[in-house]
Parts: C-alpha cells; structure tokens; sequence
C-alpha cells in the first residue's frame, strides 16, 4: 500500500543542524521519494520502504545526541488516483468533454469546479486555456498541481468563490454538483463566468458513481438552473453522461493584458 509521511525531526540540543544534515542524507540514501518543507519533511511511497526511510533518518540523527521524531502517516498518497482510472477516462473523455463543453464559445479561460485531481483542469489547459481548479480538500489539490503543472489551483468552495464577475469565460462542474449546494453553486459559477457547464451521472442505478438519489435526471438539472439562473440549459444525453450548458448573453473573453484573479 502506497503511504505519505509527514515528519519533523527536532535535536535536542536547539540550534545543532548536524542531526538534521545525517537525516536528510539518510533520506537520499533511502531512494524512497520525500520533500523538504520549513516546518516539515513529507515522504511517499510504499508502506515497507516509508517505513525503514523513517527509522534510517531517526538513527541518523540520533548518532548527534538526543532527538526526537514527530510523524503522522496517512494513505493520502494512494497511487490509484480514483479520478484517472482506465474505465472512469474512459466513459468520461476529458478532452472530448472539454471540448463539447466549450463548442461555440470563444473562449481564453476556464474555471474547473470541484477539481478533484485536476482531471478536467488539465484537459482544458491542454485546450490552450488558462485553467484554474478549485476544491475544498487540500490533499486532492496537492495531487492536482503535481500531475497538472500547466494549471492553477486554489483550496476553497464553489458555494463562496473569490473572483470579480466575469473573470472566465467558463466554468465547468465535473460530475461535482452533486456533491455541493446547487443553487448557491451555480449562482456563483454564473457570476464569474459567461457560460455554465455541468457534467453529471445519468439518472440510472450503476455499481459505480453516486446512489440514484444524489443523481440529477434531466428534468431536475434543468429545473435547478431555471430557478437559479432565471432560464434553462441545453442539454445533451450521451450513454454515459448528461451535459448542461447555460450561457448568459454572449462569450466574454479573458484579454492578454488582463490580471489574473486575485490569490492565484
């Protein structure tokens, strides 16, 4: 099983790094991957070699006097990223749905609501796009701007986000609205966008993907954007997916000389 480990090692004796210096050489050594922060170390990979990097850093520095090693493991790490598996890429195309979700619109910018990962923020920044993910959980957030380096991403909610109005051209929920507070979400995603897309599960009983009654059938997709944003989506049914597109009076366009929204 694939672990992370976030560890800080503190010598006794205040102020003698040579206890430090051992424990990241004893790091290198390991092979097992880590990154050095100021407050702390984090390491990842699997359970047995975490384990052993862990103790080898200890003794290290303990050949320097007194230490003592604080360390919190977690499985945050899993190297299954449950949003990239082979058959969830495959029912849900991101390039083909990025594509889709942006047809007709001339477009510059796009906000990725509920990232996860980074899955469709990724696919829109391979579009060309200047692509921003945002997500309340700062671990799948970390995920994202390692696998996504062509994106930005920024920890909060889609309910509360912290753009002017008309900051992107689209914003885009990847199978997330279901997950959050609908109206205020997509009240929100019409203020800072010009257009509003929304991927969902079809409303059928699947072994995978949420229950039946977290899912949205095409009348109640439309019926929340009617009583949010004043008018009804286009939709389209695929075999897989639902997609709904609102748009409020045109495509505006994120200029080159424009300032990206504040706090990216």
């Amino acid at each position: 099983m694939a672990v992370k480990a976030l560890f800080a090692l503190y010598p006794l004796l205040q102020g003698d790094f040579r206890a430090v210096e051992k424990a990241l050489s004893a790091l290198e050594a390991s092979g097992v991957a880590y990154r050095v922060f100021p407050t702390h170390t984090e390491l990842s990979g699997e359970e047995e070699g975490v384990f052993q990097a862990l103790k080898a850093a200890y003794l290290a520095a303990a050949e320097e006097g007194g230490t003592v090693l604080w360390a919190l493991l977690t499985n945050a790490c899993e190297t299954r990223d449950p949003f990239r598996q082979p058959e969830r890429l495959a029912r849900f195309p991101p390039l083909e749905i990025a594509r889709k979700a942006l047809e007709g619109l001339e477009a510059r910018s796009a906000l990725d609501l509920g990232t996860g990962t980074g899955v469709f923020a990724e696919a829109f920044a391979r579009l060309g796009l200047f692509a921003v993910g945002v997500d309340p959980r700062a671990d799948r957030l970390e995920v994202a701007r390692a696998r996504v380096p062509g994106a930005r991403f920024l920890e909060g909610r889609a309910e509360e986000l912290p753009f002017p109005e008309g900051s992107f051209d689209l914003a885009f929920f990847g199978l997330s609205l279901h997950h959050l507070d609908p109206l205020p979400a997509l009240r929100e995603a019409a203020r800072v966008a010009w257009r509003v897309a929304v991927l969902e599960w079809p409303h059928r009983e699947e072994g995978v993907g949420p229950p039946l009654e977290r899912r949205f059938t095409p009348e109640a997709l439309a019926a929340l954007f009617q009583q949010a944003l004043g008018s009804p989506p286009r939709l389209w049914q695929e075999a897989g997916y639902l997609l709904a597109l609102w748009e409020r009076g045109g495509g505006g366009t994120l200029g080159e000389d424009q300032e990206l929204p504040q706090g990216l």
